[in-house]
C-alpha cells in the first residue's frame, strides 16, 4: 500500500518529513517485528518509549517512522517521518487504512464491565454455533475463530493485533465477532477506530485502581465504548447496576444507539423471574418487554415476533450467571438471532474455563475454580455458592501483587464473613513478597474472626482446603481461574488450580480406598464372612 494513501487517512498530522509516494510492505509498533519496507510507530508506553528504538527499526529496514510531534528532533537517518498530535490515535488510523475498515464489514459486539465479560462472550459464541454461523471471540482466555485458538496476552489485544485478528476472520468468511473490551484498552485507544453493532455493559465495581486513579476515572474509561456504537446499533445495559443511569445518559447524548436494558430487580426490557438455583445449574423464565418486538422484526434482527416469555435451563451456576445470560440473550436478538437458536446456544454451554468450573473426581463434596479476583467478584461467587446450601463453604484465595492494594483487606473481610473456613494464600505475587500481601488481606478481617488459616504456598493451601472438606461441603478455589501459571518476582512457574485440585483429589480418593481396604481386612466380621 502506498504511504500516501495511509497518510491521507490520518488526522492530527503536524508535519511529514520525506517522500510519501512509495510502497509500505507492513506496519509494526515493536522494533523487533520490523522488516524491510515497514512503517514503524514509535509509541510511548508505560515502561518504554518507542522513540528510543527508532534506530533499531531503521536498521531492520523501516522506511517510515510515525511518532508524536512533541518528540520532533532532527534525525540524521531514515526516509520519512510522520509527526502526529497523537501518535497512538494516528497508529490506530494507520491500522484501519492498512487493513481496511473491518468493523464496517462485520457484526461486532463488545462487552465491558468489571465482571461477567468472559462468560457473556462464551454464551454468544455458543448461540452462533447453535445457528451454524461462524463467529470469532477475543477475550481473556484466548482469541479464537474457525479452528484457531491463540493464547491471550491481554483481554483486548493491541490495535495492530486486533486489526490483524479481525482481518484474518474476514479472510475465513467469519463476519461476526464478540470481544471483551477492557478499561485499559479503552483508555489506550486500542478500539479507537472500530464501531460496534452492540455494546454490553455488565457492572462496575472496584478494580484496576492501580491504573485508574479512582472510580470516576474507571467509569470514564468504560463510557468511551458507548461512543463507538454504529448508528442504529444497540447499547445493552444492566439496569440493576448503580451506574446504569450514567451509561444510559451517555448513550442518549451520542444519539446513535437504541437502548436495551436487562436485570432482575428493576423493570427492564429483558428480565428474569422464577429463578431456581442448584448445584446442577439454573432454571428460570425470561420475560421480554413489548418494545423488543420491533427489534426482533427489524431487518437487523431475527425476524418474527419475540415471545413474551421463554424458559431457560443452564448448566452454569449462580445468580450472577442469570445476569450474564440476560445480557447474552439481548445481544443475540440485536445481532439477528432467533430465540430458538439463542435458547439452544445457552442451554448447550455446559461450562467454561475457570468460571465456576466444576472439578469432579468422584469426591462427595463439590469443588469449583473461579477467576473471581475483585471484592465484588469474590462476594458474588461466595453468595451464589451460599445459595446452594452447602454443609460448609470453604474458600481459597489470594491477591495479585503490583495491583490495587486497596481491595486486599476488603477481600479478607468478605471471604471470612461468607465462608465457613478460608485459606489465605498467594495469587500472582509478582514483585511483592507473598507474606506482605497476605498481611494486608488479614488487616480487613473483623476482630474475633478465627475461621481462616494462612499458607503462602498455593498448592499446599489447596491441599489444606480439600483435606478439610467433608460430604456436602463446597470448596471454592478463587482468583486464578483459567490461568496456567503463577508469576513471582524472578520467574513464572506452571500452575493450574484445576490440575492441582484434580491431582490432590485423586490422591485423597486413593488414600480413602486404601484406608477402606485396610479397615475391611481388619474387620473380624468381614474376615469371618
Amino acid at each position: 500500500m502506498k504511504l500516501k494513501k495511509i497518510a491521507d487517512n490520518l488526522s492530527g498530522v503536524k508535519d511529514i518529513d520525506g517522500k510519501v509516494n512509495f510502497e509500505i510492505t507492513g506496519i509494526a509498533c515493536d522494533s523487533k517485528a520490523v522488516k524491510p519496507g515497514y512503517l514503524f510507530a514509535a509509541l510511548k508506553g508505560s515502561k518504554a518509549n518507542g522513540v528510543d528504538f527508532i534506530d533499531e527499526a531503521i536498521d531492520r529496514g523501516a522506511t517510515c517512522i510515525l511518532l508524536d510531534a512533541d518528540n520532533k528532533v532532527e534525525f540524521m537517518r531514515g526516509d520519512t517521518f510522520i509527526y502526529a498530535k497523537d501518535a497512538r490515535l494516528a497508529f490506530s488510523e494507520v491500522c484501519r487504512a492498512y487493513f481496511g475498515d473491518v468493523s464496517a464489514k462485520m457484526r461486532l459486539a463488545a462487552v465491558t464491565g468489571t465482571n461477567g465479560k468472559t462468560t457473556i462472550t462464551y454464551l454468544i459464541e455458543s448461540m452462533f454455533k447453535s445457528a451454524n454461523q461462524g463467529i470469532g471471540v477475543i477475550g481473556t482466555v484466548n482469541y479464537r475463530f474457525g479452528s484457531r485458538s491463540i493464547p491471550a496476552l491481554n483481554t483486548t489485544p493491541g490495535v495492530l493485533d486486533l486489526y490483524s485478528l479481525l482481518s484474518n476472520m474476514l479472510k475465513e468468511k467469519i463476519k461476526a465477532c464478540v470481544m471483551e473490551v477492557s478499561s485499559h484498552s479503552l483508555e489506550q485507544g486500542r478500539v479507537e477506530t472500530l464501531e460496534f453493532d452492540a455494546a454490553i455493559f455488565t457492572n462496575l465495581t472496584r478494580e484496576h485502581l492501580d491504573f485508574h486513579k479512582n472510580m470516576r476515572d474507571y467509569l470514564k474509561a468504560k463510557l468511551k465504548l458507548f461512543q463507538k456504537i454504529k448508528k442504529k446499533g444497540f447499547a445493552i445495559i444492566n439496569i440493576d447496576d448503580p451506574v446504569a443511569p450514567k451509561i444510559i445518559e451517555k448513550v442518549k447524548s451520542e444519539g446513535k444507539a437504541q437502548i436495551i436494558t436487562y436485570g432482575i430487580d428493576n423493570k427492564s426490557d429483558v428480565s428474569a423471574g422464577n429463578i431456581e438455583l442448584s448445584r446442577e445449574g439454573l432454571k428460570f423464565k425470561i420475560f421480554f418487554s413489548t418494545s423488543l418486538e420491533e427489534y426482533s422484526s427489524s431487518e437487523s434482527a431475527a425476524g418474527g415476533r419475540v415471545e413474551k416469555c421463554i424458559e431457560i435451563k443452564s448448566s452454569l451456576i449462580g445468580r450472577h450467571n442469570v445476569y450474564n445470560i440476560l445480557a447474552a440473550i439481548a445481544a443475540g436478538l440485536t445481532l439477528g438471532m432467533s430465540l430458538k437458536d439463542i435458547k439452544k446456544g445457552i442451554e448447550s454451554l455446559e461450562s467454561l474455563p475457570g468460571r465456576l468450573e466444576k472439578i469432579d473426581c468422584g469426591q462427595d463434596f463439590s469443588v469449583y475454580v473461579d477467576y473471581a479476583h475483585t471484592e465484588d467478584g469474590l462476594e458474588k461467587v461466595l453468595r451464589s455458592l451460599r445459595e446452594l446450601k452447602p454443609a460448609r463453604l470453604i474458600s481459597v484465595f489470594g491477591c495479585g501483587g503490583n495491583r490495587d492494594r486497596g481491595k486486599r483487606p476488603i477481600m479478607g473481610r468478605i471471604s471470612t464473613e461468607l465462608s465457613d473456613f478460608v485459606v489465605i494464600t498467594s495469587d500472582n505475587p509478582r514483585n511483592e513478597e507473598p507474606v506482605d500481601i497476605i498481611n494486608e488481606i488479614i488487616k480487613g478481617i473483623n476482630k474475633g474472626k478465627d475461621n481462616y488459616a494462612v499458607e503462602p504456598d498455593r498448592f499446599i493451601a489447596i491441599k489444606k482446603a480439600l483435606g478439610e472438606a467433608r460430604r456436602g461441603d463446597i470448596v471454592l478455589l478463587a482468583g486464578k481461574g483459567h490461568e496456567t501459571y503463577q508469576i513471582f518476582k524472578d520467574t513464572t512457574l506452571p500452575f493450574d488450580d484445576r490440575e492441582a485440585a484434580r491431582k490432590l483429589l485423586r490422591e485423597k480418593n486413593s488414600n480413602s480406598v486404601r484406608a477402606d481396604t485396610v479397615a475391611k481386612r481388619a474387620s473380624p466380621v468381614e474376615n469371618h464372612l
